[in-house]
């Protein structure tokens, strides 16, 4: 699968934290922040429904 970058800009106590619970579970903090959106977009889904994306040509259609 295609992952697409993001830079990211967050505060370095943040940072320093995240390092220690990414350690903790064993993950890199990159993946410890795809695990967290991925919590977030499966509450999301849970609360309002599931969230199709169709890709049409080049552009995104999104639909909730």
């Amino acid at each position: 699968m295609d992952q697409t970058r993001f830079t990211l800009r967050i505060h370095p106590l943040i940072m320093k934290k995240l390092k220690v619970i990414a350690d903790h579970n064993g993950r890199s903090v990159n993946k410890e922040i795809e695990q967290i959106l991925k919590w977030i977009i499966d509450d999301f889904e849970n609360k309002c429904g599931k969230i199709r994306i169709c890709i049409a040509g080049a552009r995104f259609h999104f639909i909730i």
